[in-house]
């Protein structure tokens, strides 16, 4: 399943986690600074609450109520220090908790809580990714590489980027979101540098796969390959075909950062529900927006972005 080639989505976002005003605070309906996102299939968002040291769940089915994971600040198997990125797969929510310097696997409601990856250089790591044969690929902002533990390891191997920040095709420049399709290639948002990188398995450098992106900070694939990608200095998110020279504006295309329904304000992160709705988290506004979907070939059918990140 996949989303249409020809899809459109409203306009104008509708606030379904945080304050609309953009209020940051620590109450149970309060965002401050979200980051990762990632939703179940069963309409189910959860969020990464970077400054309140918590996961975020939001029933999407049940007028959004809200509950939540984590019991504070702290190193105990539930807590949190500043986690970064989330995601579920096969019933099972994993937590990229780098000021632990840790990833957990735990329960959809947050039980049972264990380390899967425990690791000194998991310092200042962001976003993360793991295939499907559960080799973790992990972006390290600060440090401006990629690095792959493969299954079971504790033992890194940087992927993509050399360590040191630079322009070249060897190089990436603070790197955030990250996606890996079924060939092993890692597509990178190099955030600084202002593209998006191609990074096939093996290979020691990379090719630009979107040049020109105003800062971009987090992006998915469909199953068509077109890829989306949020641009935080823009505020905007944009569809990009393969090879194109140009992307699609569809979501908060004023192009100014705002607060207002159809803007952002430094979105770094993105996620689809099986409709295909689209769900940014508008970080320096502390709220995650929805834009619905329009236009589908059926509405009978059901739409779905295969995703395993935000």
């Amino acid at each position: 399943m996949n989303i249409p080639s020809n899809a459109s989505w409203d306009k104008y976002g509708m606030t379904v986690a945080g304050w609309t005003n953009g209020t940051n605070g620590s109450s149970l309906d309060q965002l401050s600074r979200p980051l990762g996102l990632t939703i179940t299939d069963s309409d189910v968002l959860y969020i990464c609450d970077r400054n309140n040291y918590r996961i975020v769940i939001v029933d999407l089915n049940s007028t959004y109520s809200i509950s939540i994971i984590g019991s504070g600040y702290g190193a105990a198997s539930n807590q949190f220090k500043r986690p970064t990125d989330l995601l579920v797969i096969n019933g099972a929510l994993y937590v990229t908790d780098p000021d632990n310097a840790r990833i957990q696997e735990m329960s959809l409601n947050g039980s049972n809580p264990s380390e899967i990856l425990s690791a000194t250089d998991l310092y200042e790591s962001t976003y993360f990714y793991i295939d499907q044969n559960y080799n973790i690929y992990i972006s390290f902002t600060a440090d401006h590489k990629v690095v792959l533990f493969t299954t079971n390891s504790t033992n890194s191997t940087i992927v993509a980027g050399i360590g040191i920040s630079g322009s070249n095709l060897s190089q990436l420049n603070k790197p955030y979101g990250i996606f890996v399709d079924s060939n092993g290639t890692i597509y990178i948002a190099d955030c600084y540098n202002n593209r998006v990188m191609k990074w096939f398995a093996n290979a020691s450098t990379g090719i630009i796969a979107v040049g020109s992106v105003p800062s971009p900070t987090d992006l998915t694939m469909d199953t068509n390959n077109y890829l989306y990608i949020s641009e935080s200095a823009s505020g905007r998110i944009t569809k990009w075909a393969s090879n194109a020279t140009s992307g699609i504006c569809i979501a908060a295309c004023t192009g100014i950062p705002g607060l207002n329904s159809n803007q952002l304000n430094t979105p770094h992160s993105l996620a689809f529900d099986k409709y295909g709705s689209l769900y940014v988290g508008d970080y320096a506004n502390n709220r995650i927006q929805k834009f619905q979907i329009l236009h589908s070939q059926s509405k009978s059918k059901v739409y779905f972005i295969e995703k395993y990140i935000h």
